[in-house]
């Protein structure tokens, strides 16, 4: 995989849990302090892969080979096309779900079996510098979901769901290669707010991000 500059994070978790809003404001705190921020999400609008996934959302989901397949055919674009270009230019990457999230919903399908799934994307795309699980009870995570959609898709079934988060949790307790933090997703969101903005400017205080390549090679000149 080729190497990255820049910082990427991945939002994670079942919805529900506030993920999209919170990377929105943490964007936006980030960017008052000058850093460039963009911010991805998957599956993408813009592969017919990405599309096939969305559309299955409420026409009934593929078989999981088909699935996998999908969701790694749109994974290599986002990550050729805007995420590795981005990470390059030393930008700070948000990505609102990445192969966690497969790992999570079509393990469950797969006999629990999320070990594979991740394998299976590490050997192709890039590590995040810090992967963000946002963890809610499911009662109060579909509760959210019906306050602005009337339908929940396939993928949101209780016991799903259920299933879904319990991956999550075992991805975050077991997983050695991947660097977590768990949010209580109960919490208000000032409060995460607060926590995510203080935990990323450590983050880019530790590593920080690179001023300019030129500016990179005259260092590695002298």
């Amino acid at each position: 995989m080729e190497q990255k500059t820049g910082l990427l994070i991945a939002f994670e978790g079942i919805d529900g849990t506030g993920k999209t809003t919170l990377a929105q404001m943490l964007k936006e705190r980030l960017e008052a302090l000058g850093h460039s921020v963009v911010m991805f999400k998957e599956p993408t609008n813009e592969t017919e892969a990405g599309k096939k996934i969305r559309a299955s959302y409420v026409e009934g989901r593929a078989s999981l080979d088909i699935e996998l397949q999908w969701f790694i055919e749109d994974r290599e674009w986002n990550v050729t096309t805007r995420i590795l270009p981005a990470l390059a230019e030393n930008k700070i990457v948000f990505l609102d779900r990445y192969f966690f999230s497969t790992a999570c919903y079509q393990g469950v399908r797969k006999n629990n079996d999320w070990v594979s799934i991740l394998e299976l994307n590490r050997k192709k795309f890039p590590e995040p510098d810090l992967t963000i699980i946002f963890d809610l009870d499911v009662q109060l995570a579909v509760k959210r979901i019906m306050r602005v959609r009337s339908n929940a898709n396939t993928f949101e079934g209780i016991q799903n769901l259920r299933d879904v988060r319990a991956l999550f949790l075992e991805i975050f307790q077991l997983d050695t290669i991947g660097h977590y933090i768990l949010i209580n997703a109960e919490k208000s969101i000032e409060e995460i707010l607060e926590l995510l903005y203080t935990k990323l400017l450590e983050i880019i205080d530790k590593a920080p991000l690179k001023e300019s390549s030129s500016k990179e090679e005259e260092k590695q000149e002298k």
